[in-house]
């Protein structure tokens, strides 16, 4: 367990939402002004953080100096040079735009280009090119998918939205490299998907996500067997209606499980709608995972979920120093208790044995792979199990694990009931030595 001194630095934190402002060129470039030129600032809820000149939340101020960006273009395709016909190439963002690359032919730039849609350039003024915004060909419903593997992210902000309806599946390599990047679409499945990771060096990387664009009221799933990993840098992600799936928000080596990213730091993840057989992963810094329990149309036996504050297996178990919080959205008059059956309306916490449980369906893919209860840590801690159940019995978790975690908060409102998990001990000790964590707002201007 923590010492109160180390929790201390949480109420510092637990505030640091921020505020928005017009910082001029993301605002020009990114999301704050509409293509028709209307001034749509009002958009972006009050509570995020003030974005910056190149970056959704202020972290890249986009300084002159490292200007101009070689690793923002094509390393073939970048000067608008002639072609075997004559006519002038493309400027492009790195990818693999020539089916075969001798003949210069870009068969899969016109591959992209005629399926998916184009990139434009962010521009920070009049001339200072940061980044890529992928223009869809439908913009409310791009299928990121078959030639959007040819596109390999740049070392600036890229920012994929591929709207309301759009979906990114059926990829195993998908990375978006360095810089502030912005993903948002409504489904996904067959995926593995980077927004960042040390394989791209892992720049200026805070990226944000909005996956799961839509409610789903008859308890249905649009974020299905996927894995998005934001690696390196501070990471807001926002996901509705998931199963199956992942978010790992900071392990290591392009995302292996085993693994914490070095250059990792507090990230958030908030779970609403129908969520089911989840994992989350926060790898290194104070991470927040925040889970809208009520939101489930239940139609699962269980939930069922695992939360890990470092990674999912072997040495990232134990080894991250943050101090990770799990946010509970329930009301804060929620009792906690140690012993089963759960009654209605209630929590239960409680330790697991310490012994070792294997997923072994995940065992063979580093990327994937967890364990459900994680045996015993060098200081003796174990694996948590946790189960809810709502007062009226339409929800019940089952036993969710929740391993490396160091408070716990019931609510999201100011008078949320704060907790200090003792995971050697398997309690949870109310404590006033730290303040509730404020979720931001749902991300809906991305999705509209």
């Amino acid at each position: 367990m923590r010492t109160f001194a180390m929790l201390a630095m949480l109420a510092a934190l637990a505030g640091c939402s921020g505020h928005r402002s017009s910082g001029d060129a993301f605002r020009d470039d990114a999301w704050d002004v509409a293509p028709d030129g209307i001034d749509d600032t009002q958009a972006v809820p009050p509570d995020w953080p003030e974005p910056g000149e190149c970056s959704w939340n202020g972290s890249w101020t986009c300084e002159a100096d490292g200007f101009p960006m070689a690793c923002l273009l094509d390393g073939e395709y970048n000067d608008g040079h002639a072609g075997g016909d004559g006519s002038p190439t493309p400027v492009l963002p790195p990818g693999q735009w020539d089916w075969n690359d001798a003949d210069d032919d870009l068969a899969n730039w016109r591959n992209f280009a005629t399926s998916i849609g184009s990139f434009e350039m962010l521009l920070h003024g009049e001339s200072l090119h940061h980044g890529w915004r992928l223009v869809g060909l439908d913009p409310g419903a791009v299928d990121f998918s078959g030639a959007a593997a040819y596109f390999e992210g740049s070392c600036g902000t890229d920012v994929l939205e591929l709207g309301a309806r759009g979906s990114l599946h059926s990829f195993a390599s998908g990375d978006l490299g360095d810089g502030p990047d912005v993903l948002v679409f409504w489904k996904s499945w067959s995926l593995d998907f980077r927004t960042g990771s040390v394989a791209s060096s892992a720049g200026r990387d805070d990226d944000l996500v909005a996956a799961g664009c839509g409610a789903n009221p008859d308890g249905s799933f649009d974020v299905m067997t996927s894995t998005v990993h934001t690696g390196p840098g501070s990471d807001w992600v926002f996901v509705r209606d998931i199963s199956r799936s992942a978010v790992d928000l900071g392990n290591g080596a392009s995302g292996r499980t085993d693994t914490m990213d070095p250059l990792d730091a507090g990230d958030l993840v908030v779970l609403r709608g129908n969520t089911h057989d989840f994992r989350v992963m926060g790898g290194r810094g104070d991470d927040v995972a925040v889970w809208y329990v009520d939101d489930n149309v239940q139609t699962t036996t269980w939930l069922g979920p695992n939360f890990f504050g470092g990674g999912g297996w072997g040495d990232a178990l134990w080894s991250d120093d943050g101090i990770d919080r799990l946010v509970l959205a329930l009301s804060p008059e929620t009792p906690v208790v140690s012993t089963t059956p759960v009654v209605p309306g209630s929590l239960l916490v409680r330790a697991t044995t310490g012994a070792l449980v294997d997923d072994e369906p995940t065992a063979a893919d580093p990327f994937a792979h967890y364990c459900i209860e994680c045996g015993t840590g060098p200081l003796g801690q174990v694996t948590l199990i946790l189960e809810y159940v709502s007062s009226d019995g339409s929800i019940d978790t089952g036993y969710f694990y929740v391993t490396s975690f160091e408070i716990l908060q019931i609510g999201t409102e100011p008078e949320a009931a704060l907790y200090v998990l003792d995971d050697q001990a398997g309690t949870a000790t109310p404590t006033t030595g730290v303040d509730a964590y404020l979720p931001p707002a749902w991300p809906e201007h991305l999705c509209e």
